[in-house]
């Protein structure tokens, strides 16, 4: 498919060459490392030039003799799975519907409402959606304030935990220690029979000896529990415990206040936000309602719409920084004296701060802040003075209590408290740190003072800190008694092993981080028999006190409606409960934030007295690098046996299956740590060991951009021993780099290489489009609020009309003819827009709209689709290859012309657009793929024959091809049966002949959408709009006796998950909707619109907000000038004319001339 350029010839290829790709305000946009220093070689541009990553179409690189000998091995075929039968639940739930039916209806869903305690604390409110009583798929609850129907990856991905085939099934009791121990398959009787003598014991020390080990979360019946406990127990400890660190938000705030506060922000109201390493869009109890505030006050509907200016000074990218107006680069050693030296113009400046005042202009900052910097923090004050009661200032959990504390006292003197930031009191559980209880009992452990440990859904053998030294504490505690949903390293070390009921399988309550409180109802029974949730173990230990107490135990359903009771006064209970579970929360429990509880003298007397404490390190050096313990997609390794979540292109790096440290390109450089070319068919990272006071860790290294040099960023979760089979052998355990204090900032690390490389597996590089001159648009606001709203007309030669909105004079569409096809499109009846009577001029007629200005990149349209759609995940190897399978990409791209300060980051989900005149239609020989008379591209998957013709002629590389049978064979399964001895193994599992593979268990089918057929071996799957949304709308609108599917009926699941609604679906011709006026904004524009293949889905121009101070913002894209270059070529930078020379179409192309200029001096085209 030929691009834009001028001239196009067949005369002869040359050599690749490289490529110049430009922003017209003077920013080079690109997506890698790679492909920034494409400038030097051309083999990266060769690598894009590909239609399909290296790898995604070779099958195989062993030799045939190799395969042959696969294929004769002989095979023992193996038993069929069987299952327990899947019972529905004993107590009544109520459904999320109007009219609840008396039985299930085969073939239609119900939805119910309940919630998902968080890690740390909080919840999400979800609606379940159940299939003839399995829950298959998660949205959020839009009666819930932190939800407001949307969702997370972790809540989408809860229902694989569900069917996980690795979970615990039963009791296990495992006596005597060591390699003598004998393991036995129990019973829960067997357990209840043991702790019913077992705990009476401690009635007579009241409890001495004694330790409970729970996840901390907020649950109004598990605090109930422990009350209970502690009455009866008064010398037993409670332990929660949190494996990502120290809270120091939390701890600012007591320091801040004089006692715990929880920050609930409220960015929708804010003007102006500064962030210093802000983790409030991606991490914490607050995520979704962050991200839902952020997307708000950056969205722009028209040019009367205001929109918020960020700032960010970060160590590396977070999703705030990363779309941020102005970011600058700090250690985080260094980033406690950026806030103060900010806190101290703004104080200043404004005045009356006593002794907060005094204390920042006498704070040592350890040396001098660098003036460009500087200029930022000055210009950035004088923004948040000017926006008085709608500025805010944030900062990540990296930095020091101390340094929250002052941010609390910042906020309060720039009139934020109560507008765009507010306080709600913590719970006592909540509050505490529990690594350091964690580390007051590890000496009674090990003296043998300790004689019973109950740990509830924690891990602490694998996620406390080596140096703590708790798993050798544990191994010496008599009675090791474990709760936990699948195997675990603490599991492997217990004396009692018990299987725990996932909270999609049981009864209890949540509380949010605004105080909300929502019941935890089961959708169905749990799948194996006996398995207990918490608070059902924590009922049966606390309240047992004979061997025959266990018939009488109260169920978690009795539990929550005791706790309830006794909690809320309601007049006619069972009218309320009934509301709540129908609901999914009580009204009318949220906190109403306040102050903080202190008045402004206080507080900043508070503040100014801890201030000089705040730990402020000396810029990193090679020699002393800065390291940063961080999470990802797997938090601390609960999630590790989620495939979904293991291959969920992580944030920034897009890196899948691993966590490797990453550093900045300058510091890869100087250390000797380069990883492996991208064009590499299979790229390697290089060894690395990390030392920090003694303690070290090897992990693979990879170049971030965007970091800040001589400081790596380690991730926890991975690196698992004990875990099942998608967990295990996945990524490197960093907790031996950790302290006992659970640091989240270290300083003074020695790095140097290690032995050996180390494969990595990343999708940022796949799925290249050609001719990306202006995939990404982006202009500064002023060009926006000045050109927004104008549109341009012009006749051309043939006397056709051509009318471009301020979006689409940004691209190609401005520099070529008239777009109109040369057949007439059968649906629409004409050769361009539809006729009066054609198809396509009747309702509904499905569209997307995408907003690029909104979307942070969080992947969770990424993940929701995944689970919509039954869209499997194919492997580490696989991927590496090219092959993932995932419906939906989410393409980042760097600007700037310096790769170790890059600017803005800009995110793109690309999915199939659903072309009016499809080029995979044209070329499909059995008509696989079809167009449909509402506007959709079909896929038919029982025709397709695989031939790849589609994806080949597809211009948006969004089709994905099952190269092996990935939904029906297990990712990391072994063989059915064993390979006789000397018979050569693969590297890659998926070159075993189907029949001889492991299929995937009976169980995980459950987990199936039994509306969207799962495809096999050979058959092309791409985007379908979420037909069987479609229908389902088509047949409820029908019940209804409604005339047309009305819009937000339904919503397509990328849409419904979206944190920051930056993805609209409806009907384009319904005026009305929000997609048709999304649709007709001035900003959107069609992705490669000049093919003219009329795509259905559509992109928004991002916008950016500069200061003036810092950067003179472009207000005029269309202006066109420059200079000439060597060779008297048109050098692509900040100004150039119409035309130019492609260097990378010259070398190719003995008969190219000259291509226009699309983007060149067009103020913010990004691609």
């Amino acid at each position: 498919m030929s691009g834009a350029n001028q001239c196009p010839s067949t005369v002869g290829k040359k050599d690749t060459g490289p490529a110049s790709t430009v922003v017209g305000n003077g920013q080079k946009l690109w997506r890698s490392v790679d492909e920034f220093a494409a400038s030097d070689s051309g083999e990266f541009q060769s690598f894009l030039q590909r239609e399909f990553p290296k790898g995604a179409s070779e099958m195989m690189a062993s030799s045939r003799r190799t395969f042959l000998q696969l294929m004769g091995g002989a095979m023992a075929l193996a038993g069929a799975a069987t299952i327990p039968g899947c019972r529905r639940p004993d107590h009544k739930i109520m459904t999320y519907s109007r009219n609840v039916p008396s039985d299930v209806i085969p073939g239609r869903p119900l939805y119910y409402a309940t919630s998902m305690p968080l890690p740390g604390g909080g919840a999400e409110g979800l609606l379940v959606k159940t299939n003839e009583g399995r829950p298959t798929f998660v949205e959020g609850n839009p009666l819930h304030p932190v939800n407001q129907g949307k969702s997370s990856a972790w809540s989408n991905a809860s229902t694989l935990s569900i069917y996980d085939p690795d979970r615990l099934k039963y009791p296990v009791f495992k006596e005597g220690r060591g390699e003598s121990a004998r393991t036995v398959v129990a019973t829960w009787d067997d357990f209840r029979a043991w702790s019913a003598s077992h705990f009476a014991e401690f009635d007579a020390n009241n409890g001495n000896g004694l330790v409970f080990i729970v996840d901390k979360k907020t649950s109004p019946t598990r605090d109930a529990l422990r009350d209970r406990i502690s009455a009866r127990w008064p010398l037993a400890q409670w332990i929660s415990y949190d494996a990502t660190g120290i809270d120091n938000k939390m701890a600012g705030m007591r320091m801040a206040f004089g006692q715990p506060k929880r920050e609930i922000l409220s960015l929708e109201n804010a003007d102006v936000i500064f962030s210093f390493a802000s983790d409030d869009l991606d991490k914490g109890p607050s995520t979704l309602r962050n991200a839902r505030g952020f997307g708000s006050a950056r969205r722009m509907t028209s040019t009367n719409d205001t929109m918020c200016r960020v700032y960010a000074v970060e160590a590396g990218y977070t999703p705030m920084g990363g779309v941020a107006d102005h970011r600058y680069v700090l250690a985080p050693s260094r980033l406690p004296a950026a806030v103060v030296e900010l806190a101290r113009l703004v104080v200043d400046r404004i005045g009356g701060g006593g002794p907060l005042a005094d204390a920042v202009n006498g704070f040592d900052s350890r040396g001098d802040l660098s003036a460009e910097l500087h200029e930022m923090l000055d210009a950035a004050a004088d923004d948040l003075i000017e926006a008085h009661g709608k500025a805010i200032v944030t900062a990540g959990q990296e930095l020091p209590a101390e340094i929250h504390a002052l941010v609390a006292a910042l906020n309060r003197v720039l009139g934020a408290v109560g507008k765009t930031v507010s306080y709600v009191a913590a719970g006592p559980e909540e509050a505490r740190d529990g690594l350091s209880d964690l580390t007051e009992i590890v000496g009674p452990m090990r003296a043998g003072r300790v004689k019973t440990v109950v740990c509830v859904e924690t891990n602490p053998v694998y996620d406390t800190p080596t140096e703590l030294g708790f798993a050798e504490a544990f191994d010496r505690v008599t009675n090791r008694v474990v709760l936990s949903i699948g195997p675990s390293e603490t599991t492997a070390k217990s004396t009692w092993a018990l299987n725990a009921a996932t909270f999609l399988e049981s009864w209890g309550d949540t509380e949010a981080d605004d105080g909300t409180v929502a019941p935890i109802q089961p959708m169905i029974a749990p799948l194996y028999d006996g398995a207990l949730s918490d608070i059902e173990l924590l009922a049966l230990i606390a309240e047992m006190r004979t061997a025959d107490d266990y018939t009488n135990q109260p169920a978690g359903y009795d539990l929550v409606r005791d706790v309830w009771m006794g909690r809320f006064d309601w007049s006619d209970f069972e009218k309320s409960w009934r509301r709540a579970l129908h609901d999914g929360l009580i009204a009318g429990t949220s906190k109403r934030g306040d102050d903080g509880g202190q008045s402004s003298s206080s507080l900043y007397s508070n503040v100014a007295g801890v201030l000089a404490k705040a730990a402020v390190g000396l810029s990193p050096s090679s020699d002393a690098l800065d390291v940063v313990v961080s999470t990802n997609n797997m938090h601390d390794g609960r999630f590790s046996n989620l495939p979904w979540l293991q291959e969920l292109p992580q944030f920034g790096t897009t890196i899948v299956w691993d966590n490797p440290a990453l550093v900045s390109p300058a510091t890869a450089e100087k250390l000797g740590l380069e990883p492996d070319s991208y064009t590499v068919k299979e790229p390697k990272a290089q060894m690395a060991s990390v030392t920090v006071d003694g303690r070290s860790v090897e992990v693979p290294v990879w170049i971030m951009p965007g970091m800040a040099d001589n400081t790596i960023i380690l991730f926890q979760g991975y690196g698992r021993e004990v875990v099942g089979v998608i967990g295990a052998g996945t990524g490197f355990d960093v907790q031996s780099i950790r302290d006992i204090a659970g640091t989240r900032v270290y300083t003074g690390a020695k790095v140097a290489p290690a032995r050996g490389r180390y494969p990595i597996s990343s999708t940022q590089n796949h799925w290249s489009m050609e001719s990306r001159d202006t995939i990404v648009r982006a202009v500064d606001l002023p060009a926006y609020l000045r050109h927004g709203d104008q549109t341009e007309t012009t006749m051309g030669h043939y006397g056709t009309e051509k009318t471009l909105n301020f979006g689409e004079k940004l691209g190609e569409l401005a520099h070529t003819p008239p777009l109109e096809s040369i057949y007439e499109n059968p649906h629409n009846k004409s050769r361009g827009d539809a006729a009066e009577g054609s198809a396509y001029s009747v309702g509904p007629q499905w569209g997307m709209s995408v907003d690029q200005g909104t979307c942070i990149g969080c992947v969770t349209c990424t993940i929701a689709c995944q689970s919509e759609n039954n869209i499997p995940v194919v492997g580490k190897t696989e991927v590496r290859k090219g092959r993932e399978m995932t419906w939906i990409r989410v393409d980042r791209y760097f600007t700037g012309h310096d790769m170790k300060k890059p600017g803005v980051m800009h995110h793109q989900p690309v999915m199939c657009q659903h072309c009016e005149n499809a080029p995979c239609e044209t070329v499909c020989p059995v008509n696989a793929t079809t167009h449909g008379p509402e506007g959709l591209n079909y896929m038919v998957y029982n025709r397709c024959i695989g031939t790849r013709y589609c994806a080949n002629n597809c211009p948006y590389k969004v089709r994905r091809f099952n190269f092996f049978d990935y939904a029906t064979k297990k990712t990391k399964g072994g063989y059915r049966g064993e390979i006789p001895e000397g018979t050569p193994q693969p590297d890659n599992i998926n070159l075993i002949p189907p029949r001889l593979r492991e299929k995937v268990e009976e169980i995980q089918k459950l987990r199936n959408n039994p509306d969207v057929t799962v495809r096999v071996r050979g058959v092309m799957e791409k985007c379908s709009y979420c037909i069987q949304r479609i229908n389902a709308a088509r047949y409820e609108m029908k019940l209804q006796d409604l005339d047309s599917i009305p819009d937000g009926f339904f919503q397509a699941a990328c849409q419904a998950a979206c944190p920051t609604g930056a993805i609209v679906f409806g009907d384009l011709l319904d005026t009305n909707s929000q997609v048709h006026k999304a649709a007709n904004d001035g900003r959107t524009y069609a992705l490669l619109g000049y093919l003219n293949v009329r795509p259905r889905t559509t992109y928004k121009v991002s916008l950016s907000n500069p200061n003036p101070k810092l950067r003179a913002p472009v207000d005029d894209p269309f202006h066109h000038g420059g200079e000439h270059g060597s060779e008297g070529e048109h050098e692509a930078q900040d100004n150039g004319h119409a035309s130019f020379i492609d260097k990378l179409k010259k070398n190719e192309d003995s008969g190219y001339a000259v291509s226009l200029r699309v983007l060149g001096a067009p103020a913010g085209v990004l691609a």
